[in-house]
This record gives C-alpha cells, sequence and structure tokens, in this order.
C-alpha cells in the first residue's frame, strides 16, 4: 500500500502543459538510517537537475550560523611591515602612488614587464603606477632584494609569505616579475574545523589563486595549536611557511621541511615520515604520480593528511590519469549480461579501484564558499555510476565575516527498498492534488533526524495516478 505524510496541496494545471512548475517546494525527507533518497525514474527529474555544470543540481539549501568568525593572524601594524619589505622592490615613484590606493590592504601582485608600464592588481582591477616603462635596471633593482630563484623560477622575502615569480627569456636573463602578496589570515579554515578535529584526511580541490594555500596553512596551525598534534609540512615552493630558514609565525607550531626541486617532492615525503614521526602531514601541490603514490603509503600507515591538487572538481581528479590514486584509482570492468541489464548500463563500466587515500574532499569554489564531500569514496562512486553525490555547501559572509553552513543535497537515485520513500494518494485528494508536511524546525540541531530537500517538480502528468504508478 503507498503511503505518505508528506504532501502538501498543490494544485496541478488543469491543461497539460509542456512544463510546470509549483510556486512552492516539495520537501523530500531523507531516511534517518540511509544516505539515500529514492525518487521517481531519472524521466522524471526537474530539469535544473540534469542541465546544470557538471551534473549538479542548485537545489534549495538549509543553514545554520556558527559563532566564530575570521580574523588577521597578525595585528595592521605587523602585516604594514611585511607589505612595506614587498614594496620596497619598487621604485620611490611606484611605491608611493601603490601606497596612496585606496584598496592597499586588498593588494594582490605587482607585475612589472621590461618595457611594459607597471601594474598593481586589485579586487577592483588593475592600477598603473607609472606612465614610464619598466627598465632593467627596475628588475635589477628588485632581484638584488629576494632571495635566490630557484628551478622553478621562484623566490621569496625571508620571514613573509610573498612570492616572486620571474619571466626569463632565452638566454636566461629576468626579464618579468610577478610579485604576489601573501597573507595569513586566522578563521580561513573555520568552515572546516569539525572535519579537522574529527582527524579527517582532507584533500583540497580548486584552481589557481582561490586561496587553497592560506587555508591549508590555517590548518596546519590549527592542529598544532589548538589540537596539540605533531604536523610536519612539506613545503614546496616555500608558499605555506614563506622563504628562509626560519618559517613564518602563521604555520604556529607546526614544523616545516623545505623541497630542494618538486622532482624529489615524493621523496621528502616519505623522509618526513620515516625520520620525523608525525601525526599530520600537509602538502602543497600535488601534481605527479609520484607524489600520489607518496601520500597513499603515508596514508596506509595511518597518518592524516592535509592536501591541495589543481582542478575544479572531484570530476578533474577522476579523469586525470596522474592524480587518480588520489581518490582511489579508476578501472575498466566488464560486466555479464545479466548484471548489465540490471543496472540498467552498459556492459563495461568504470569503478573505483581500491580505498581512497583521503577522506574527505573539499572543491573550493571561492574565498568565501566550499562544497564538503564527507565520504570521497561515496562520491567517487555515485560519479562513476551516474549518481548524485550528498555534497555540503558551506559559505562566509564576505560582509560580516560570519560562518554559515549551507548544506545542498544532491540526489542519489540508487534503490534501498528498506527506506524507500513511498507515495500514496490521500483519502479526500484527487489525482491533481498531492500534500506535503514541512518538518517543524529545520537546522543543525535537527540534522541528523531530518534532512529537508526541496525537490521542484517539472513534466508531471496531468494524471497523478499514472505517476504513482510509475514511482512503484
Amino acid at each position: 500500500m503507498l503511503y505518505s505524510p508528506l504532501f502538501r496541496h498543490h494544485q496541478l494545471p488543469q491543461t497539460t502543459p509542456l512544463l510546470y512548475q509549483p510556486q512552492s517546494p516539495l520537501p523530500i525527507i531523507q531516511s534517518k538510517t540511509s544516505s539515500s533518497y529514492h525518487f521517481p525514474p531519472r524521466s522524471f527529474l526537474p530539469a535544473f537537475i540534469t542541465k546544470t555544470p557538471y551534473g549538479r543540481p542548485n537545489s534549495s539549501l538549509c543553514s545554520s550560523s556558527l559563532n566564530s568568525s575570521a580574523r588577521p593572524l597578525t595585528d595592521g601594524d605587523d602585516f604594514d611591515v611585511e607589505l612595506g619589505r614587498l614594496l620596497a622592490l619598487l621604485p620611490e615613484q611606484m611605491r608611493r602612488r601603490v601606497s596612496e590606493h585606496p584598496e592597499l590592504h586588498q593588494l594582490i601582485e605587482v607585475v612589472m614587464d621590461l618595457g611594459r608600464k607597471p601594474l598593481a592588481r586589485f579586487p577592483s582591477g588593475d592600477f598603473v603606477l607609472s606612465d614610464s616603462p619598466i627598465t632593467a635596471e627596475d628588475l635589477e633593482h628588485a632581484t638584488s632584494q629576494v632571495g635566490d630563484f630557484v628551478v622553478d623560477n621562484r623566490a621569496g622575502i625571508s620571514r613573509t609569505l610573498h612570492r616572486i615569480s620571474a619571466i626569463r627569456n632565452r638566454k636566461g636573463a629576468i626579464i618579468g616579475l610577478t610579485c604576489r602578496v601573501g597573507r595569513a589570515i586566522s578563521g580561513s579554515a573555520n568552515l572546516l574545523r569539525d572535519l579537522v578535529q574529527d582527524g579527517a584526511s582532507l584533500l583540497l580541490i580548486g584552481p589557481p589563486g582561490v586561496g587553497k594555500t592560506t587555508i591549508i596553512r590555517e590548518i596546519a596551525r590549527m592542529l598544532s595549536n589548538d589540537y596539540k598534534k605533531r604536523v610536519m609540512i612539506v613545503d614546496t615552493s616555500n608558499e605555506i611557511g614563506g622563504d628562509g630558514d626560519i618559517p613564518h609565525a602563521g604555520i604556529g607550531n607546526a614544523r616545516r621541511m623545505q623541497v630542494p626541486n618538486s622532482e624529489v617532492q615524493h621523496k621528502v615525503l616519505i623522509e618526513a615520515v620515516e625520520n620525523h614521526m608525525p601525526q599530520v602531514i600537509v602538502i602543497d601541490e600535488i601534481g605527479t604520480k609520484l607524489e600520489a603514490m607518496a601520500a597513499s603509503t603515508i596514508a596506509q600507515r595511518g597518518i592524516q593528511l592535509v592536501a591541495t591538487a589543481h582542478g575544479v572538481t572531484i570530476e578533474n581528479l577522476i579523469m586525470n590519469p596522474a592524480l587518480e590514486m588520489l581518490i582511489g584509482g579508476i578501472q575498466s570492468v566488464t560486466l555479464g549480461d545479466e548484471e548489465a541489464s540490471r543496472r540498467g548500463v552498459q556492459k563495461t563500466v568504470l569503478e573505483r579501484k581500491g580505498p581512497s587515500t583521503f577522506s574527505c574532499g573539499v572543491e573550493i569554489i571561492s574565498k568565501t564558499e566550499l562544497r564538503v564531500y564527507r565520504s570521497l569514496e561515496s562520491t567517487v562512486d555515485a560519479i562513476l555510476s551516474g549518481r548524485f553525490p550528498n555534497v555540503e555547501v558551506r559559505k562566509m559572509s564576505s560582509q560580516e565575516m560570519k560562518e554559515t553552513i549551507e548544506r545542498e543535497l544532491l540526489i542519489s537515485t540508487s534503490s534501498d527498498e528498506e527506506n524507500e520513500i513511498v507515495v500514496e494518494l490521500t483519502p479526500g485528494i484527487t489525482n491533481d492534488t498531492f500534500t506535503s508536511e514541512v518538518p517543524a524546525k529545520i537546522g543543525e540541531e535537527c540534522w541528523e533526524e531530518r534532512v529537508p530537500l526541496h525537490l521542484f517538480v517539472y513534466g508531471v502528468r496531468p494524471h497523478f495516478g499514472t505517476f504513482t504508478n510509475e514511482c512503484k
């Protein structure tokens, strides 16, 4: 027998529309004993679920406020001193002009290219620092005040987080500099504090410039200072701990191992584990198969890992042969006719090969928004099988600097007969109406019991009985 208290009156149109969207959402409540959701066949899924980028639906969100807030790690005077060390690389006229800019403390980087006007980049846009083009003398003045440029053409200023990157000509002479401002921001990892406290291994994914390094630096400080763990940072290009032999205060009590060059980073990872007995390893920019293999070896020894990788979504890792080991590896499997028919898929499918190196995945959408996948293995399995994984969207208000957790539940169409939500026609309700009942309160305290998912129905047939028969 079909039954459900989940429906509130919504009048369906009398005519047969091509597309129909009710004015208010239909909440589908997650089963307390299952993380799966059960819905009509995929042909009944709303258009907004099947036609969004990366196959991600734009579900309604449930949010709850947290008490903590983000704040600068050091006071304004300390940051001014560090910023002054970077601006000292510039000629006097350029230094004066950038110092007068109203967004000085939001400076992103200064670009100096030989024969071109120098630019300062701010969130509002580029700002020309001088009408005179950069000369070879200007570049020599800047490079003379920084450390040595290594193989990756990067250098830094001792005990700061600033990074100086060089552009060279064919003869090896420096013809351009990118002077990027580095900041340590306390609270930048507050959105992930619960995962860090639980000891989860975190893989942060995001394109360049969204703040991956800033977040893992703060996680390293959080683990070493707040949770008293032995933390070792394997610093690929000295971006986490800054340039020089004495690391920046932004990493707290965490220790740091510098990497002579990126080709030996996988060896430094194993050395860190074998020689220094860390409880946590923090890695910036895993980018090669050897590094992925080293991270997998470390994870199997029971050490918590926190690392970053370039990409936009989890799907990018699945499609990247060098990094797929981080999520367990991918293999092609040939199914028998009966199994393929039961699953409703082709005979050759992709499946996860083994356990994931990391327990949680985090997609960094922007400096104030994250997507958290609490089970990276379940997420990969769902993506490979064509289902939608569950994800939490966590946001930080850029105005009030307060964290909010907004959970956006993506639909999984897997079947689970024990916890299946079944729909019935309530007595007294005609075929063109159905009702729903919304939980009394929605928030962090009721999250374990009831998780609301707002489903906007598209393409509903005018005969509701036909719809329910296909849902059985």
